[in-house]
């Protein structure tokens, strides 16, 4: 008798595979299945049952709070199964909606807390007590960090949707952090974060912020990958000219989300490029509009003719940038003009444009290729999405719809395997 299965024949070549798949595989299957389903693998073999309760990964999505009814009772199918599990966890997904769950002591190393409620909900300060976390993501809930909150072993940190607690100043200590994201946050200036290691910061949305949550010279000057959105790069602009970057950073790309153009950004961006001497990619995810008047228009046109020794200085190391969303604007086209003239090590230039008709594609096209280079090596790439000649484009398309077709065929083969082990335990 196999040991896969209670009445399971050997010869059986499909059942045969199933006993013979590596526990790496029967964590993925489990891990795919409702937990519901997954908890009762547990009863087909002493394999299955040893792959369940060593199962590195735990997931109580909203699929799982809808086979429970709301409160203790799933409170108590929780700890039961942190209970009775023996291995290490590894990732722990909890979808809090009407549930006050507290988090035990089980080393769990990622936490991803995400609460789909009308109001926001208060986390329990026991969960800042989880000195094993190396990530932790907050989405949509109010965070209170007790003052000298610490998490020795957290490298990744993402705040999304989340209120901070302000009744008062606290002081956060990440001694490890090496990613921090803000989106949509609220109040994350009531909080003074340490972070020495910090090399990723991504800050979108962030309307509150005006970067008084850590000291921007110390953080910026460690720094490798900088996020930023046009609110946050204006917050950016109105810290005080000498508390801004008085010493080299050490940004090695530079993302712009969502940028509206304006004199008063653009000049901030220019600070942020200037003083940084190895950033070699610039990323601007979109350009927005600038102010529908003729007179912001050229106003912002006629300061950046007369800055060029400076935008000169902040794009000198440049060698890749990327524009997403491009539409094809007098705007952009015209800081597109700007980039090319200024970048003596430019190799690359992507521009992703937005769906438009091929003829006005192609005349855009044609017009940026007429563009002066200030490199000789400069490549502009040129994605449009409809057209099959972009490689690259249409390779990353195939990828996304492979993989998705992938994960569709392993949840599908993930099924049936459970369906002939079910059948062959009781038939």
């Amino acid at each position: 008798m196999s040991g896969c299965g209670r009445r399971m024949v050997s010869s059986d070549p499909s059942k045969s595979i199933i006993c013979e798949l590596p526990t790496e595989i029967l964590h993925r299957i489990l891990e795919l299945m409702p937990i519901k389903y997954a908890a009762r693998t547990s009863t087909l073999s002493k394999q299955w049952s040893q792959s369940w309760y060593m199962l590195p990964r735990l997931v109580f999505d909203n699929l799982f709070f809808q086979y429970v009814s709301i409160g203790d009772s799933a409170t108590r199918i929780i700890r039961k199964i942190l209970m009775q599990h023996t291995g290490p966890i590894l990732g722990f997904i909890l979808f809090l909606k009407h549930t006050n769950y507290l988090i035990s002591n089980h080393g769990i190393q990622k936490l991803t807390l995400d609460v789909a409620n009308d109001e926001l909900y208060t986390l329990p300060e026991n969960i800042f007590t989880c000195v094993a976390l190396t990530h932790l993501k907050l989405s949509r809930c109010i965070v209170k960090f007790p003052n000298g909150t610490q998490f020795p072993n957290l490298v990744s940190l993402q705040l999304e949707d989340a209120a901070i607690d302000r009744l008062k100043q606290t002081t956060l200590i990440l001694p490890m952090l090496k990613t921090l994201e803000l989106k949509f946050c609220d109040d994350v200036d009531y909080v003074h974060i340490v972070s020495p290691k910090l090399v990723n910061l991504s800050m979108l949305s962030s309307y509150t912020i005006t970067f008084k949550c850590f000291n921007v010279n110390l953080i910026f000057r460690k720094i490798k990958h900088l996020c930023l959105d046009g609110t946050s790069l204006k917050n950016l602009e109105s810290v005080p000219m000498p508390d801004r970057f008085d010493v080299s950073l050490n940004l090695q790309s530079l993302k712009i989300c969502d940028l509206k153009i304006s004199v008063k950004r653009i000049i901030c961006a220019l600070c942020l490029l200037q003083n940084s001497p190895n950033l070699i990619e610039l990323d601007i995810d979109e350009i927005v509009k600038v102010d529908k008047t003729v007179y912001h228009t050229t106003e912002l046109f006629d300061y950046l003719s007369k800055v060029e020794k400076e935008v000169s200085e902040a794009l000198t190391m440049i060698r890749t940038v990327r524009l997403g969303k491009f539409k094809g604007t007098s705007t952009e086209m015209y800081l597109i003009q700007v980039i090319l003239a200024h970048s003596p090590k430019l190799e690359r230039m992507i521009i992703q444009h937005k769906v438009q008709k091929p003829e006005r594609c192609n005349k855009i096209l044609k017009e940026l290729i007429s563009y002066y280079r200030a490199s000789l090596n400069a490549e502009i790439k040129y994605i449009r999405p409809i057209q099959l000649s972009v490689t690259t484009y249409w390779s990353s398309e195939i990828i996304l719809y492979f993989n998705q077709y992938v994960e569709s065929a392993v949840q599908i083969y993930c099924r049936i395997c459970f369906i002939l082990l079910y059948f062959s335990s009781v038939g």
